[in-house]
């Protein structure tokens, strides 16, 4: 096969396995209620830079332009990876959505630590036990929101992994045919 034939082919994996998970019933809903949970969700986090912090409808008002289109791709890759990897697991290719709950770890780090209390109250705690640790935090901080831009490409390509990974499972699992 040549370098053409195999690219071209690896690009077809995706559309093909959501066509025929997408053939079933019950998956196509899934995946849009998935996206439109998983779309309010990152809505109100992707902002928390702004908000010191604050998650939830108070960040609405503070989305910027990047935020939005960044809700909306980390939303569809999870919403199409979910119905992939159910599936998946349902014929019993015994894969998960490694790749995709990874992305979105990372894409939770960036707000949660940048702006919320969870680290301070972390290097707090091991700070009572080693006052040098306490001051650590505002550097580190500092770095997560500076990068958070990084973290987010980080995460929507770890999702595009995920996505790549569950419809490669789907297509090629020797397993029977799903209910």
């Amino acid at each position: 096969m040549s370098a053409v034939a195999h690219i071209r082919a690896r690009s077809l994996i995706v559309p093909q396995a959501l066509r025929l998970v997408f053939g079933r019933s019950g998956y196509g809903i899934l995946a849009a209620l998935s996206f439109v949970v998983l779309l309010a969700f990152y809505l109100m986090l992707l902002p928390a830079s702004e908000t010191g912090g604050a998650i939830g409808p108070v960040a609405l008002p503070f989305l910027t332009m990047q935020d939005v289109i960044l809700a909306i791709v980390m939303s569809v890759l999870l919403a199409l990876t979910l119905p992939l990897g159910i599936y998946g697991w349902r014929m019993g290719s015994g894969g998960g959505v490694v790749g995709s709950a990874s992305g979105s770890i990372v894409a939770l780090i960036g707000p949660l630590l940048c702006c919320s209390p969870i680290l301070p109250i972390a290097i707090a705690t091991i700070g009572a036990s080693l006052p040098a640790v306490g001051a650590a935090a505002t550097p580190l901080q500092g770095f997560i929101a500076t990068h958070e831009l990084a973290f987010y490409t980080a995460a929507i390509v770890l999702m595009a992994w995920g996505l790549q990974g569950n419809a490669k499972r789907v297509l090629y699992c020797d397993c029977g045919t799903a209910e």
